[in-house]
């Protein structure tokens, strides 16, 4: 069965992409939305930081313009001449993506492979760490987190205190409803690390980290 992955570099799509493949899944493409930060539909990344991570995958990517006002119509219009039998995607717990993303399948005939789907998000980072994924995290909504986590990397050391902290905030450990956003920069299927140079910066009611330098290091 051949698939395409809907990517954005983020912790959730990076371990879609790397279940798909353990479970035998061809993965054709990476698929990209280029939507702004506010949807609820996509995850939205610095897109050179997504090129990037998918250097490090070695899979071909396709990137979409989407906004709020047409989700749907952009990612059919994206996926219609690839030949692929399905759409795996990272949502865990949001029936808002889930649905969408079916209709979107309905629509070209294709299955919907829902990885991450009802798992228990701590479990997942967890296994994660667990497997060598590193992710960093590089963007913080102003009343979730502590500043602090912004650019920090959860490994086996900080990932007690993360689950902690999110479950004071009540927040969901993979930041499903956009409190914070992660990117990963090593894991099992990459060719190699990626180490970023970074500066932290506010933009509205969000802390970012506005990368000055990346590069694939193998």
């Amino acid at each position: 069965m051949k698939v395409a992955v809907l990517f954005s570099g983020d912790a959730a799509s990076v371990y879609s992409f790397h279940l798909s493949r353990k479970a035998g899944l061809e993965v054709g493409y990476l698929v990209t939305a280029k939507a702004p930060q506010s949807s609820r539909m996509y995850k939205s990344i610095d897109p050179d930081l997504t090129r990037i991570s998918v250097r490090s995958l070695t899979t071909p990517q396709i990137e979409f313009g989407a906004d709020e006002k047409d989700e749907i119509s952009p990612l059919i219009e994206a996926l219609a001449p690839l030949e692929i039998d399905g759409l795996c995607h990272g949502a865990a717990a949001s029936n808002y993506r889930r649905n969408r993303l079916a209709k979107v399948c309905q629509n070209l005939n294709i299955q919907l492979v829902s990885p991450l789907w009802h798992k228990d998000p701590a479990e997942m980072l967890a296994n994660m760490i667990e497997e060598g994924f590193e992710i960093m995290i590089s963007i913080l909504r102003a009343d979730c987190l502590n500043d602090s986590w912004l650019g920090r990397v959860l490994d086996r050391g900080s990932l007690d205190d993360f689950l902690q902290a999110c479950d004071k905030n009540r927040i969901s450990p993979l930041g499903e409803s956009g409190e914070f956003e992660t990117f990963v920069i090593a894991g099992p299927d990459m060719l190699g690390r990626i180490e970023l140079n970074f500066e932290k910066k506010w933009s509205g009611n969000l802390r970012k980290l506005e990368i000055t330098r990346s590069r694939l290091v193998r």
